[in-house]
C-alpha cells in the first residue's frame, strides 16, 4: 500500500500546516530573492573553487596509479602542470584583490602557490614520500583556502562598496 501526502490536511487529520504558512495567490510577490555577492567575491570564490578542483582531481590521479588501477601516472604529470600554473594564477588574483580578499585569503593563495611549486619540484626530483606527504598537506591547504574564501565578506574599505 502506498501512502500519499494529503494536500489540506496532515497525518491523522491534523492541518499540514497553520494558516499562516499556507501559501497565498499573493505571496509570491513579497519573497526577497537573495541577491549576488559582489563581483570581486565571485571571482575570488572561483578561483578558489578551480585550484581545489585541480587539487583534488591530483590526488585522484596519484590515488590511481598508486593502487595499481591502470597507467594514469601521465595523467597526474599533465595535472601537476595544470595545477601549478592554475595555483599560481589564482594567487595572482588574490593578490590583486587583496583589499577585496582580505590578508588571510591573500597569504593562503601565496602559500598553496608556493607549495604546489614546491611539490611539483618534489615530483621531479622523485622525493616519493614526502611528496605524498606534501600533497596532504596541499589538499588541507586548498580546503582552508577556499573555506575562507567562501565564508569572507567584503571589508567596508574595499574598492565598489
Amino acid at each position: 500500500m502506498c501512502a500519499t501526502l494529503p494536500t489540506t490536511q496532515g497525518w491523522a487529520g491534523h492541518d499540514a500546516a497553520p494558516q499562516a504558512l499556507q501559501p497565498t495567490p499573493d505571496s509570491w510577490h513579497s519573497v526577497i530573492m537573495p541577491t549576488l555577492p559582489h563581483p570581486h567575491l565571485i571571482i575570488l570564490r572561483t578561483a578558489a573553487t578551480v585550484v581545489i578542483s585541480c587539487i583534488i582531481g591530483q590526488a585522484g590521479w596519484a590515488a590511481a596509479f598508486i593502487g595499481g588501477a591502470g597507467n594514469y601516472f601521465p595523467h597526474h604529470q599533465v595535472g601537476a602542470v595544470v595545477t601549478v600554473v592554475v595555483s599560481i594564477l589564482s594567487a595572482m588574483v588574490y593578490l590583486i584583490l587583496r583589499r577585496s580578499a582580505g590578508a588571510v585569503n591573500v597569504g593562503l593563495a601565496v602559500v598553496l602557490a608556493v607549495a604546489v611549486v614546491a611539490q611539483y619540484a618534489m615530483g621531479e626530483a622523485d622525493m616519493t614520500s614526502l611528496h605524498i606527504f606534501w600533497g596532504v598537506l596541499i589538499v588541507m591547504l586548498g580546503t582552508a583556502l577556499t573555506s575562507w574564501t567562501y565564508r569572507h565578506h567584503m571589508p567596508d574599505d574595499a574598492p565598489g562598496r
